[in-house]
């Protein structure tokens, strides 16, 4: 389905006849199914010329306009990113942070080789729980300061009804980058990869099943596009790209990149980074 053609009723509808006084009424976007969700927004144009048997003119809806494709900042200005920031904190600046803001972790004393200041998460994060792998596991281990980028995270999370995040791992020991001999953030449980959301009304956003791109094509701004339309997509959506727009990450990997992330969303910290990828 083409951009142009989300939600645009068929040129024979009765009800695409108005007069510029209705056309506020035709356009008004559908309400949502859950609560807070920013609605999806149309535009209108008015055609020049009326029909033979009519004095109105005919309203034509032009392409729906979602939250998502709204611009994102220039990724290479870095002034005031909160990545930055959490990126550039030594371990002692990053635990004192974590205490004051009240972040709910508790440190892993077992061996955690290339993290600072291993945590792991030891309740509900501004609200919204993070579901990890177990104790037993290493993967549930993240860095202080990831942990400071996850509590933002969360913040953004609830303004959109997400009640749980279900991440798949954050620390990887002596993880790379694929084909590369370079460590990759997981190696300093600085990244994570996200697989789920779920909301408060009992709906799951599923990475794998509700993105609706194509590997390749933005995910986020003016030329990004869904698949398939649905209320999940678009939230899933709206939510991926609010984060990215609040320079939480320097890194923001969705199933756009590549098929190794068909079915999560990689978001990590890199404290040499010279500007912000979303992919």
């Amino acid at each position: 389905m083409k951009a142009g053609e989300y939600g645009s009723p068929s040129p024979t509808d009765a009800a695409s006849v108005a007069t510029a006084d209705d056309a506020a009424e035709l356009l008004r976007p559908a309400a949502s199914n859950g609560p807070r969700q920013a609605p999806v927004r149309r535009t209108a144009r008015i055609a020049s010329a009326a029909p033979e048997n009519s004095k109105s003119p005919v309203v034509e809806p032009s392409a729906v306009h979602y939250p998502f494709q709204e611009p994102l900042l220039d990724p290479a200005d870095r002034r005031g990113a909160p990545s930055v920031h959490f990126a550039r904190l030594s371990p002692t600046q990053c635990r004192v942070e974590a205490q004051r803001a009240k972040l709910s972790v508790r440190r892993d004393r077992r061996p955690t080789p290339g993290v600072a200041t291993a945590f792991r998460a030891s309740g509900p994060i501004e609200g919204v729980k993070f579901v990890t792998p177990g104790p037993k596991s290493p993967f549930g281990v993240f860095d202080c300061r990831l942990g400071l980028a996850l509590q933002a995270l969360a913040k953004i999370a609830a303004k959109h009804d997400v009640v749980a995040v279900h991440v798949d791992n954050m620390y990887r020991p002596h993880a790379h980058l694929p084909g590369k001999r370079k460590p990759s953030q997981h190696s300093y449980g600085l990244a994570a990869d996200i697989r789920a959301f779920d909301l408060e009304d009992g709906r799951t956003l599923r990475l794998e099943r509700d993105w609706q791109g194509e590997i390749g094509a933005p995910p986020c701004g003016p030329e990004a596009r869904l698949d398939d339309p649905s209320d999940e997509s678009v939230r899933l959506r709206n939510l991926v790209c609010d984060i990215a727009r609040a320079r939480l990450f320097d890194t923001i990997l969705t199933p756009n990149h590549d098929r190794a992330h068909h079915d999560h969303v990689h978001m990590d910290l890199r404290r040499s980074a010279r500007s912000a990828i979303i992919h």
